[in-house]
């Protein structure tokens, strides 16, 4: 949200920088704009900031530490901050949130957030539609959605991806159980061998920063180019942000240890090892090693990791600072996706990380978290009402990674060229070491999937950034007062 007034601008950003803030200092004053890239090729060629991308390689909260962004010279606003801008002033910055405890009532208080966050936006779509997986979070959207509409007789449009000739098992049955509601057009898109993971990476748009959706690209654009086809859509919601929200650390098992809440620890700690398979100690252990970074690859050739990341909110507890950190670089680095859903003419959402859909959730104490290994209990209890009773019950989710072993080892001969690219030129990576370990990720061996998957959306991004045309600017003729 936006103030402004003669003399004076005042920003406020929201919690999971959803929208992001960026600013770049000029002689004649400092220039804000909801995208770095727009901002970085003001008057010259954009220029991509390096050190961040080699600290996005080395891991998430490494580069998530400080306030650059992936371009030179553009600065980005924290999350829950007021930013001031005052003629001849120094920008002024300064916190505006923390979260506020609550003794009871998070489920209602949950669900009364999602309501809103829904309504605003179908109320303000011709065609709204949404994903529908079978998941709690995107069945919470559409079922939200039907309710909303029904008193108009207006619908959405629940869209469930599934392999072509599949449809039973696993999520597909969840969707299909949920699809119960009236005004809810329950639609199924087919997946085949066209939309593999690591398809398409030389059609990917220049963004922000590496989109989340960029070694999906083949599937992101053939589901958006599907729902304008096929639904006609003008605005798409998912359920992104829902698990990084809804499921709480595993760290949370040492902070109760360390919270003398030894009783309630034990008791999660012994849930957690049961779904794990693990003992209840090996369950600490790996509770507590989640808390630090990964080992840095040894085919990335740079600095080693930031433990943490930075903390703009200065939350005291350790899960919660782990929680919205996580929200915080999700929900910014989604808005690249947004951006590459813009040029199908679709306006994509991701309610869940609303401001108000996360105030309403860490309204629960730290003490009252859920366990690691609980399914997301206060959703189930916001959406009991509507949610079937069996998905209500449910206490897993699906697994996409074997989709994206087998995209890996179809595209292999294709990416071990590809990679041989920016990166490599820039001295960031050792394409030996990373093609080692591209052949070992193909074969299902090891773990450096994530890691893998990090060098190619970067190396696609960094490829689409350098070749896209300048964005042009133009003067108003109107000055600030």
């Amino acid at each position: 949200m936006a103030q402004i007034e003669p003399g004076t601008v005042t920003i406020w950003t929201d919690l999971a920088s959803a929208i992001p803030v960026y600013t770049r200092r000029t002689p004649e004053g400092v220039l804000w704009a909801s995208s770095s890239r727009l901002l970085a090729g003001f008057d010259e060629k954009p220029s991509v900031n390096l050190d961040k991308v080699a600290a996005r390689l080395v891991s998430p909260d490494t580069a998530e530490a400080g306030t650059d962004s992936f371009f030179h010279g553009i600065e980005r606003v924290p999350p829950g901050h007021r930013l001031r801008m005052t003629v001849r002033r120094e920008p002024d910055t300064r916190v505006m949130w923390r979260p506020t405890p609550m003794a009871d009532g998070h489920a209602l208080r949950l669900r009364s957030a999602l309501e809103d966050a829904v309504t605003v936006r179908v109320d303000h779509s011709a065609q709204p539609s949404t994903d529908f997986s079978g998941g709690f979070d995107s069945t919470a959207l559409g079922l939200l959605a039907a309710e909303r509409l029904a008193p108009e007789g207006r619908a959405i449009v629940g869209v469930t991806v599934h392999p072509e000739g599949v449809h039973h098992g696993g999520d597909l049955d969840y969707a299909r159980e949920a699809a119960h509601h009236p005004r809810l057009d329950h639609r199924w898109m087919p997946v085949t061998d066209d939309h593999t993971p690591y398809g398409k990476l030389d059609l990917v748009p220049a963004t922000d920063e590496p989109a989340p959706s960029t070694v999906s690209y083949a599937y992101f654009s053939g589901q958006l180019a599907w729902l304008t086809e096929e639904v006609g859509s003008d605005m798409h919601m998912t359920g992104d942000g829902g698990d990084a929200l809804l499921l709480t650390p595993p760290y949370y098992l040492v902070e109760l240890l360390k919270r003398g809440r030894i009783r309630r620890a034990l008791g999660e700690a012994a849930r957690w090892a049961h779904v794990r398979r693990m003992s209840i100690l090996d369950a600490f252990r790996t509770a507590n090693s989640r808390a630090e970074p990964d080992p840095v690859p040894s085919w990335v050739n740079a600095k080693q990791p930031v433990v943490g990341g930075e903390d703009p909110f200065t939350l005291e507890s350790p899960t919660l600072r782990a929680l919205m950190r996580t929200m915080t670089q999700a929900g910014r680095t989604a808005h690249a996706d947004v951006q590459i859903a813009e040029a199908f003419g679709i306006a994509l959402h991701n309610p869940y990380f609303d401001s108000q859909v996360i105030d309403a959730y860490l309204s629960v104490p730290v003490d009252g978290l859920p366990g690691p290994a609980r399914y997301k209990p206060i959703m189930a209890e916001a959406m009991r009402d509507l949610f079937p009773e069996r998905l209500v019950r449910r206490t897993t989710k699906g697994d996409a990674s074997s989709d994206h072993h087998h995209g890996l080892r179809k595209a292999l001969p294709a990416l071990l060229d590809f990679m041989d690219g920016y990166l490599a030129g820039e001295g960031l990576v050792d394409v030996a070491g990373l093609r080692g370990s591209m052949r070992r990720v193909a074969m299902g061996v090891g773990d450096e999937l994530a890691q893998v998957e990090s060098a190619v959306a970067t190396e696609a991004w960094l490829r689409a950034v350098r070749s896209a045309p300048a964005i042009p600017w133009e003067t108003s003729g109107v000055r600030a007062a």
